[in-house]
């Protein structure tokens, strides 16, 4: 035994809990995911699940809250002032397009729980819609930087045709998905971003004000 693996701390019941949650409610669902099999293959108890949080509920919420830091970290670097900003919705089509060909990618888990939970009052779905108002109103902003005539309208087609994608991949697959994605995005764009090298025009709409990339909190 290394003094490296000595020295590993051993991971606490609530963070045991959370790594097995994610991959057990992306896998299989949150609703068929039961108490006892989250604690039977954390190698945890009841007890300690309900003393590291509240309920169930509590937990995905907690899941949903840990995929939306990922998912923002994920897209950053296409919303990067580093990227001209005519690019920068091709830049999250391709990021999106990325995201499609990960292995075991099954869709959106942000998309998978609005699906699994009608009440938009249930904490899940708090976390999840406010991501994906933060993510349409993002894509907004940066079509109108990129010279978009109808920023607003732009932003709405960019989130749809991803989540289009996200969704279609279940039966198309992800690597026909992903492509698509891209070549419809692609059609997309070059019909509604100015020729490169010429102005916005005047009447461009202006997205929602805000901050620059999509926030990973509530």
């Amino acid at each position: 035994m290394t003094d490296a693996t000595q020295a590993r701390p051993r991971r606490s019941a609530a963070e045991r809990l959370r790594e097995v949650a994610r991959d057990l409610f992306y896998r299989q669902g949150i609703r068929a995911t039961g108490v006892e099999e989250l604690c039977r293959v954390a190698g945890t108890t009841k007890i300690s699940l309900y003393r590291a949080f509240p309920s169930k509920d509590e937990l995905v919420a907690c899941i949903l809250r840990d995929d939306c830091e990922q998912e923002s970290a994920w897209y950053q670097g296409a919303f990067s002032p580093e990227i001209a900003p005519r690019e920068r919705p091709a830049a999250f089509l391709g990021a999106a397009a990325a995201e499609l060909r990960q292995p075991g990618f099954r869709g959106c888990s942000l998309g998978l729980a609005i699906a699994e939970f009608p009440d938009p009052e249930h904490p899940a779905r708090k976390v999840a819609d406010a991501y994906k108002r933060r993510m349409r109103d993002t894509l907004r902003r940066i079509c109108a930087e990129a010279g978009a005539t109808d920023s607003e309208m732009l932003g709405d087609l960019l989130m749809m045709l991803t989540e289009g994608a996200f969704s279609s991949a279940a039966y198309l697959g992800t690597e026909e998905a992903a492509a698509a994605l891209e070549r419809a995005g692609q059609q997309l764009l070059a019909s509604a971003l100015p020729a490169e090298g010429s102005s916005p025009s005047a009447t461009t709409t202006s997205a929602p004000t805000g901050s620059g990339a999509i926030s990973a909190r509530e």
